[in-house]
C-alpha cells in the first residue's frame, strides 16, 4: 500500500495546468495518493514529476463521475485502504497537515469527516468554517468539496454516484443514511487542519449533460435515499426527527423550526466560546 493505509485523491483538469498547483509538498507523504485526470487524455502525468501511487484519466463533467471512476478503480485493483478522501483541484493545503489530519481522525476514530474552512476562503456553507480553540467538533454531514469517508462507506456510493454529475446530494443525504446502515456515524470537522478554496464556488450555475441543475439532482439522491430508509428492513433503524433534520421529509413548519432553533443553539454556544476566549487576555 505504498505508504500508508489511506488515500488521497486530487483531481486535476489536465492539459497546460499543473498537477497539485496548490499542494505544498512540505514533508514526505503518509498517505497514498491518486492523482485524477479529468480530461481523459492519456501520456500527460509522464510530463511532471508529482509523486504518485495511482493515476487515473477519465473524461468526466464533475465531481460525481470522478466518485465513480474511483470506486470502480479501487474495486478493480482490489485495494483495501482506511480512509478515501477525495479532493478538489483547487484546494490549499500542505502535506504534513494532511498527515496530521488522518492522524486526528484515526484517533478520534471518526467515520467521516473534513478539514475545517479558513474564514477567507470560498465557500458554501459557514458552518464548515474554522473555529478556533477546537480540534474536532461533530456533525451531521460534510460537503463533497474536501471529504474523507472510510472506504466501505464510499464504495456504497457508488450506483448513486451515477444519478448525480455533481456529486452533491450523496453527501448531505445518502452518506447520513449509509452511515446509519452500517453503524459508522462518528462525523466531524476537524478543526485543528485548515483549507482554503481558491477558486468561487460554480456549481450552482451549470446545467449537465443529463439536463439538470445541481439542485435538481440534489432531489433526485434526498429521493434515493428515502427510499433506502423506507424499506421494510431498514424502517426501524430511522426515527422521524432524522427524516425531518437529515432528509428534510415531514412537517415544514416542525422542520423550518427546528433548523431555527438549532443556529441560534449554536449561535449561543459560539458567543459563549467567544466570551472564554476573551476572558484569557
Amino acid at each position: 500500500m505504498g505508504l500508508g493505509n489511506n488515500l488521497v485523491v486530487i483531481t486535476w483538469n489536465g492539459g497546460a495546468e499543473i498537477p497539485c498547483t496548490y499542494v505544498h509538498f512540505d514533508t514526505e507523504k503518509n498517505f497514498d495518493l491518486l492523482l485524477f485526470n479529468n480530461t481523459g487524455k492519456i501520456g500527460e502525468i509522464e510530463k511532471y514529476n508529482v509523486p504518485h501511487e495511482h493515476y487515473i484519466s477519465e473524461k468526466t463533467e464533475n465531481k460525481g463521475e470522478i466518485f465513480y471512476h474511483i470506486c470502480k478503480y479501487l474495486t478493480n485493483k482490489q485495494l483495501n485502504y482506511n480512509y478515501v478522501g477525495v479532493i478538489d483541484d483547487d484546494i490549499i493545503f500542505k502535506i504534513s497537515d494532511f498527515n496530521f489530519l488522518l492522524h486526528i481522525a484515526t484517533i478520534h476514530n471518526l467515520d467521516v469527516f473534513q478539514p475545517s474552512i479558513a474564514k477567507d476562503s470560498y465557500f458554501s456553507h459557514r458552518r464548515f468554517v474554522n473555529r478556533s480553540g477546537l480540534m474536532v467538533s461533530s456533525i451531521d454531514w460534510v460537503e463533497i468539496m474536501a471529504p474523507f469517508y472510510r472506504q466501505n462507506l464510499l464504495l456504497a456510493c457508488e450506483k448513486y454516484f451515477l444519478k448525480t454529475i455533481s456529486g452533491q446530494g450523496v453527501d448531505v443525504f445518502l452518506m447520513p443514511v449509509l452511515q446509519i446502515l452500517n453503524n459508522q456515524t462518528k462525523t466531524g470537522i476537524v478543526h485543528s487542519v485548515q483549507i482554503k478554496h481558491a477558486r468561487p464556488i460554480r456549481s450552482h450555475e451549470r446545467i449537465y449533460k443529463n439536463g439538470l441543475n445541481n439542485e435538481q439532482e440534489i432531489e433526485i439522491i434526498r429521493q434515493a435515499s428515502l427510499s433506502l430508509v423506507d424499506k421494510k428492513e431498514n424502517k426501524s433503524k430511522f426515527n422521524a426527527k432524522f427524516k425531518r433534520l437529515i432528509l428534510k421529509e415531514g412537517n415544514q413548519p416542525l422542520i423550518k423550526a427546528e433548523i431555527l432553533f438549532n443556529k441560534m443553539n449554536q449561535s449561543a454556544k459560539n458567543i459563549i466560546v467567544l466570551i472564554k476566549e476573551l476572558s484569557h487576555y
